[in-house]
């Protein structure tokens, strides 16, 4: 008989979330900018985002050039991954897989979080 995976607890917004490796934070809003993206995660988490990436490519964070964060926040979360990844999405794919690396707002505390599965078609 296999085991149950290993949970993580992440506290967000106060309430404590258990979560595995099996787990997403699922985000069904279009395909938004990162600006709004980044919003996002600050309203509805409490989070301040400090990086995002997809697989090997890192598609925002803290430490990059500003003036290329500003150009990429007025992006769509799908041209940006396009446009650092240099791959079209196919037609058929609904969902991107992104990484997440953010602090409590209030705390300055790191919060571990499952990966964000966001659908932009």
């Amino acid at each position: 008989e296999p085991t149950p995976p290993a949970k993580t607890k992440a506290i967000l917004k106060g309430e404590e979330l258990n979560w595995t490796a099996w787990d997403s934070l699922d985000m069904n809003m279009g395909d938004i900018t990162l600006a709004e993206f980044l919003q996002y995660f600050e309203t509805e988490y409490n989070l301040d985002v400090s990086m995002i990436s997809h697989g090997v490519s890192i598609l925002f964070s803290f430490f990059a050039n500003p003036k290329k964060l500003e150009e990429r926040k007025k992006m769509k979360m799908s041209e940006v991954v396009t446009s650092i990844t240099k791959k079209e999405f196919p037609p058929n794919q609904l969902f991107i897989i992104l990484e997440i690396i953010a602090n409590d707002i209030d705390t300055d505390e790191e919060v571990e979080l499952p990966y964000v599965k966001y659908r932009f078609r």
